[in-house]
């Protein structure tokens, strides 16, 4: 059985999964599993709180996965420019407003059918706030999925994960933990 395979079940299995991953892969396995949420979900609010919409959409196309199934927040590219929010795409002001990004994924899950939600990376906001607003913040995030049935995606930078590990673990249905030797496909 292939990573892509192994995830792809737990996904189907799970509510709430947490993903080590290590840091040298993160970029390809995350990409993996955004074309796993395509193929498999009709509508993926994926948070990113490091990456502007702009540039993620960009990738994503040259990837080839349909990123009309997406809505994006984006935490990133207001504290550059000023930009409105689109059909796809919420704007945040920036990573360290938590109470911001907090409500607009509560309005993107009341207006909208969301199948899954992934956030990119929960362990970025350690940047921004101490490790109990994180985690206060992935416990409202987690319910707030559960309650609105739709499956929880909690990629997480093996290196950076030792300070919230034990909090996905709380959270988490499951926890996978990718090895760096693991084969994929993208």
């Amino acid at each position: 059985m292939t990573l892509n395979s192994d995830i792809e079940k737990s996904f189907i299995e799970n509510e709430i999964i947490g993903l080590i991953i290590p840091s040298v892969k993160y970029e390809e396995i995350l990409i993996m599993i955004t074309d796993i949420l395509s193929k498999n979900y009709d509508k993926i609010l994926y948070i990113s709180i490091n990456k502007p919409c702009e540039s993620l959409v960009s990738g994503l196309k040259k990837r080839k996965i349909d990123t009309d199934r997406f809505h994006f927040i984006d935490c990133i590219t207001r504290t550059k420019k000023n930009m409105l929010s689109t059909e796809n795409c919420t704007y945040i002001s920036s990573p360290g407003a938590l109470y911001e990004i907090h409500y607009a994924i509560l309005d993107v899950l009341r207006k909208q059918e969301i199948d899954a939600a992934l956030i990119d990376s929960p362990s970025s906001l350690l940047r921004y706030y101490e490790h109990m607003d994180v985690l206060k913040f992935m416990h409202l995030l987690t319910t707030e999925l559960i309650v609105s049935r739709c499956k929880g995606i909690f990629p997480f930078r093996k290196e950076s994960a030792r300070q919230v590990r034990r909090s996905i673990e709380m959270f988490a249905d499951k926890v996978i933990d990718i090895d760096a030797g693991s084969e994929f496909s993208v």
